[in-house]
């Protein structure tokens, strides 16, 4: 029998227990590492949520939400309640086949949260989103009134330059009560050039008086756009020559007439020029150009300009297009039908646009629409708030029917549920406290900005000596 030295028996004994050593570290290695990577990955996919209203408004809405709830959400009760149970059974359903026995309180609410939530930023972002604007407060020039600082509301403007524009087409020959269309709008544009402000520039411009109104002559007509009376101050015999030398006769080419007052008044003005058109006519635009264009062009040069339209015994076409063109050039549109009504038109309004008696007509027409645009605003705020209101009762009733019925269904017990309602008590205060705070700021802004309108107006009115 082969006999092995005892040293080389003892050496390999030590190796063997060496190797079994390390087998057993590298296994008791795995069995601790295991665990952390399923750690790791779990923290991965637990769901997250917010706390804060911040946090609330940037999460989208919940899974069973975007599935069930979002078409619903504002609908009537009954409508609502249909989606809300399917969404709460759905869940019910998931959750009997998930393994939650382990499941603490933070990712019960998680899980909840996740799925039944809204999407606050629907809500929110239009409440912040609320422009407050005072439309109705209009300065004579078009301008809203909150836009225009207390300096500039009181600066006067060095010049005033005003552009006359006449039609005088075929149909300005026609008679109504009082007179002659044409006469009577000359006659009209005579008593208020003589009675205009110092610091005046008037100017006369007549369109369409060459030709005739057959088609023959509809180029000649069409490109007749005539400044009889340069810009400059009134002189009465030169404006009175300049109102005798022409006729009604063509066609309309109103475009043109515009775009010719916007160069002239252009080429006038510096940045404490304030420049008027005022034009009247009988009918529509008949020389294929687009006036309402044109006044927005004129509205968008580097010039503080408005247009005034007077309609003069007007179908209900031709009053349709120059009450647009009007407004496109942020000024008034008249429709008028009687020599009285053209007089009382220019002398009145026309007038009232230029200069302080301005400032008078306009305080005594707006101050009262402060108030009145305060609360209206106030109250579309508060139907965008209400909606914000809906939404957070509608997802906390969801989650607790679904919470009440985790503890029927004995998913959950008493103290977990009590656990978890905590969690989300704390988060539905926090955004009743977040959105109050949102609708609160846009409401401030509201009647902060009337409180500094008033005071203008205030004291336009003092210095008016109204």
């Amino acid at each position: 029998m082969l006999k092995i030295a005892r040293p080389f028996v003892t050496l390999l004994c030590l190796i063997i227990i060496a190797g079994c050593q390390q087998t057993e570290k590298t296994s008791q290695h795995r069995k601790t590492s295991s665990p952390t990577k399923e750690t790791e990955t779990a923290k991965e996919k637990e769901p997250t949520y917010g706390l804060s209203g911040e946090e609330m408004e940037q999460e989208p809405g919940g899974d069973l939400y975007k599935k069930f709830i979002i078409d619903a959400e504002f609908a009537d009760n009954n409508v609502y309640t249909e989606a809300q149970n399917k969404a709460i059974n759905e869940y019910i359903q998931n959750i009997k086949k998930t393994d939650t026995k382990n499941w603490t309180a933070e990712k019960w609410a998680g899980s909840l949260i996740t799925a039944f939530r809204t999407d606050y930023k629907k809500t929110i972002q239009p409440m912040k989103d609320y422009e407050v604007k005072f439309d109705k407060l209009k300065l004579p020039d078009g301008r809203l009134l909150q836009d225009v600082s207390e300096e500039e509301l009181h600066e006067e403007a060095n010049k005033v330059n005003i552009a006359l524009l006449l039609d005088a087409s075929g149909s300005m020959k026609a008679d109504i009560p009082g007179g002659n269309k044409m006469q009577l709008a000359k006659s009209s544009l005579s008593n208020f050039a003589q009675n205009l402000p110092d610091k005046t520039n008037v100017s006369l411009t007549v369109f369409g008086h060459k030709g005739t109104g057959s088609d023959k002559d509809k180029k000649l007509s069409c490109s007749s756009v005539e400044t009889v009376y340069p810009l400059t101050s009134y002189e009465k015999s030169k404006f009175s020559g300049a109102l005798n030398k022409f006729k009604a006769s063509g066609w309309t080419p109103l475009a043109s007439a515009i775009q010719n007052a916007q160069k002239q008044l252009l080429a006038a003005s510096d940045d404490h020029t304030k420049n008027f058109i005022y034009v009247v006519s009988d009918g529509i635009e008949t020389c294929g150009g687009n006036p309402v264009q044109a006044a927005k062009d004129a509205k968008a040069s580097n010039m503080d300009i408005q247009i005034n339209i007077i309609g003069f015994d007007v179908d209900s076409e031709a009053d349709r297009q120059l009450k647009e063109v009007a407004k496109a050039g942020g000024g008034e549109y008249t429709s008028v039908r009687t020599k009285q009504q053209l007089d009382d038109e220019v002398a009145k309004n026309w007038r009232e646009a230029i200069g302080k008696t301005t400032w008078r007509f306009w305080v005594v027409g707006n101050v009262g629409n402060i108030n009145w645009d305060s609360v209206g605003m106030s109250q579309e705020l508060s139907g965008l708030y209400n909606k914000n209101i809906t939404a957070r009762n509608r997802e906390s009733d969801r989650i607790n029917s679904t919470l009440s019925k985790l503890l029927e269904e004995t998913i959950i017990d008493l103290d977990k549920k009590s656990a978890i309602s905590d969690i989300l008590s704390k988060r539905s205060d926090n955004m009743r406290v977040y959105s109050e705070s949102v609708w609160n700021t846009k409401h401030r802004e509201i009647f902060d900005t009337a409180d500094r309108l008033t005071k203008i107006i205030d004291g336009v009115t003092k210095d008016l000596d109204l």
